[in-house]
């Protein structure tokens, strides 16, 4: 009698086991693709894509790049380079790095350049439902920033959700500015609430 409720038991507990592994080597091989992710707010767009930096001899290290719109006709294009600081904090991560900006503001000859050193941080709260906290801070002081402003600031924080195994959603707040020369103040892209969407390639 015990043997038949013992053996099927085990069986499937095998089962279960090999599935749930095989799950977490999927998710495991999805993390490693390309993320393209569009963010929409009232006031503006931006286009984001992500990637491992094997081509930068670093197979932890991830490179990215984006497109920002705003409803006045800011353009801002940037590209960084992130790498991984250790941690024995499993769900814990952050990374760290260089991050160039290009900015064609609204106004004519109001053109900016700066280089932003900043970081990525991450805490997994759930992972079976891909749910995280995230966070990043740039910065780029007046040495490091070119053209028609002193220095660059941009702060943001999400909350993300996996809804497929190739796509995550996410909602959050973003501070973007710029403080421009002669005492003109500041100049600010974006202070508002953002959502979006992410896809796996």
């Amino acid at each position: 009698m015990y043997a038949r409720i013992w053996v099927p038991a085990v069986t499937i507990a095998t089962m279960l086991f090999g599935s749930s592994t095989v799950l977490a080597q999927q998710s495991s091989e999805l993390l490693r693709r390309p993320l393209a992710e569009l963010q929409l707010s009232n006031e503006t767009l931006q286009l984001r894509y992500l990637s491992r930096g094997e081509q930068m001899g670093s197979d932890r290290s991830r490179i990215g790049g984006t497109f920002f719109l705003s409803e006045e006709r800011d353009i801002v294009l940037s590209a960084d380079l992130m790498f991984p600081a250790q941690w024995d904090i499993e769900r814990f991560s952050i990374l760290f790095g260089p991050r160039v900006y290009a900015a064609l503001l609204e106004d004519e000859n109001n053109d900016v350049m700066s280089v932003a050193v900043g970081a990525e941080m991450r805490l997994m709260l759930h992972r079976e439902m891909g749910l995280a906290l995230s966070g990043q801070a740039f910065h780029a002081p007046d040495i490091l920033t070119f053209g028609s402003a002193d220095k660059l600031t941009d702060l943001s924080a999400r909350i993300e959700l996996a809804v497929a195994p190739r796509v995550v959603v996410f909602g959050g707040m973003r501070w973007f500015e710029f403080d421009l020369v002669d005492n003109q103040g500041e100049r600010t892209l974006q202070e508002e609430l953002f959502v979006g969407f992410g896809y796996r390639l």
